[in-house]
């Protein structure tokens, strides 16, 4: 976003614009079902479902993974082999909402009379980008990313199904078909705190970032 600000109106701005509002616009079990025929189905290259490689047992009783910290290191590569699929389709339904946020704030941060200053005094480019610039608009970026917490979760519950990935997404749905109740109020609880606690990261942040926030 950075970047495609600076580049205003070149083509490397018309092609990130253009990304963006494509991925922005798809919905997310689309753009899973979409990697999924195409990684997975046509090329081979990773699974088509489950999160947990076959040989580690029945994920419908409890996977066995090998031992720990003996195989520490196939452990996490079974994890993340399973988890690049859901986890690709999170970011690129997520990523063209922040880089046009960040092109939005960068392209006015870069009008204001600090950066110009910063310019004046023979500061190199990238500096007066990343530590003037970003820094002083990156407020509206912090609370956009605080907020998509809840986002992230409830987009979470339809990829996981499109993977027949078994994590907190599809937890949730299968708890309301099972009209579960219960787990509906864990995990809604946990939705919750994990909400809570971005949003007080993000008061925080607000702080070390801007002086003139105080609190008291």
């Amino acid at each position: 976003g950075v970047y495609v600000a600076y580049k205003r109106g070149s083509l490397i701005d018309t092609g990130a614009v253009l990304f963006s509002l494509t991925f922005y616009s798809l919905p997310s079990f689309w753009i899973g079902m979409v990697l999924l025929m195409i990684f997975a189905v046509n090329l081979g290259w990773f699974p088509v479902a489950g999160a947990t490689p076959r040989e580690w047992g029945d994920p419908n009783i409890w996977p066995t993974p090998p031992q720990w910290p003996k195989d520490w290191l196939e452990i996490i590569r079974g994890r993340l082999y399973h988890l690049a699929l859901p986890l690709t389709t999170l970011v690129l339904f997520q990523v063209g909402g922040y880089i046009l946020l960040t092109r939005a704030v960068m392209i006015e941060t870069l009008t204001e009379d600090y950066v110009l200053t910063a310019r004046a005094k023979g500061l190199p480019e990238r500096t007066v980008l990343f530590k003037h610039a970003l820094k002083n608009g990156s407020l509206p970026l912090i609370t956009q990313i605080a907020l998509a917490f809840g986002f992230m979760f409830s987009g979470a519950i339809i990829s996981e199904q499109v993977f027949t990935y078994r994590g907190m997404g599809w937890w949730i749905w299968n708890a309301i078909a099972m009209q579960d109740y219960p787990v509906l109020q864990a995990v809604f609880y946990i939705i919750a705190l994990c909400v809570v606690a971005a949003n007080f990261i993000a008061d925080v942040v607000y702080g070390l970032i801007d002086p003139r926030i105080k609190y008291g």
